[in-house]
């Protein structure tokens, strides 16, 4: 519901109730400072949940065809540890070490965040936050916890699209790198990893983390065999420091 246009009666009692409070809540137009304060009706309608310019003066006029929406802020996270490089995929995108970069930014939406949500600048609460198409993976983070939990892409229209989960990872040990298969004769299992395939040891095309949760992958100096300790198999798998990213299985081999 929207606020009556100009011309119409407007009240306090109008602009609580869009707000979803009751009618009769003691609300003071912006309180006794020239900062609008907390519980105000200037401050309720503050960007991003509504668009009522914040600067003094203040009068009801400013209310008219206003409309109030409860808005979540997330954050978002473009490039890849700290660099101007765009995240090369998904997994890149889940990883915390991200977040040590300075291009982070927020944005504020309404109702669930799924394909089709449109990200809205949280400053000016009604541009909107991307001007152009991201089709690099994005990374979302949780503004409560800090942790990565989805990724997405963004079109010219600002709306998210390809909204994904960060992956389940599986835990497995490993032996350290060698630069051959005779990695096979490894006995002792000095890492524990994690990986993003179905099985319980990873395959080519799986990606292995240093730990669950942060998506942080597993480097090595060039191209490097490892040894899963898994049962009832032992499985060998390379990594490799380089395109698509760190911690790309690129080979695999039963031992």
């Amino acid at each position: 519901m929207t606020l009556p246009a100009p011309g119409n009666p407007i009240s306090a009692n109008m602009i609580n109730v869009e707000a979803t409070r009751s009618g009769t809540t003691n609300a003071p137009m912006s309180g006794s400072s020239a900062t609008p304060q907390t519980g105000s009706l200037v401050k309720l309608y503050a960007p991003p949940d509504s668009n009522v310019d914040q600067t003094a003066p203040h009068a009801y006029s400013e209310f008219y065809s206003k409309s109030w929406s409860a808005r979540t802020v997330k954050y978002y996270q473009r490039y890849y540890y700290g660099t101007t490089t765009d995240f090369a995929n998904v997994y890149d995108a889940c990883s915390s070490s991200a977040w040590y970069s300075s291009s982070t930014y927020n944005f504020y939406y309404s109702g669930t965040l799924a394909n089709g949500t449109v990200c809205y600048d949280a400053s000016s609460g009604s541009t909107l936050e991307f001007a152009s198409a991201v089709t690099s993976p994005v990374s979302l983070k949780d503004t409560t916890t800090g942790a990565s939990t989805h990724t997405c892409n963004i079109n010219s229209s600002s709306e998210i699209t390809n909204y994904a989960v960060c992956p389940t990872l599986t835990a497995f040990s490993a032996s350290g790198e060698t630069s051959g298969a005779s990695v096979c004769g490894e006995t002792i299992p000095s890492n524990s990893f994690y990986h993003t395939g179905i099985y319980a040891y990873p395959e080519s095309g799986d990606w292995v983390f240093q730990n669950n949760g942060n998506y942080q992958p597993v480097l090595t100096t060039g191209s490097q065999w490892f040894k899963a300790f898994t049962s009832p198999i032992a499985w060998a798998f390379r990594l490799q420091n380089a395109t698509p990213g760190p911690g790309y299985v690129n080979s695999d081999n039963l031992c």
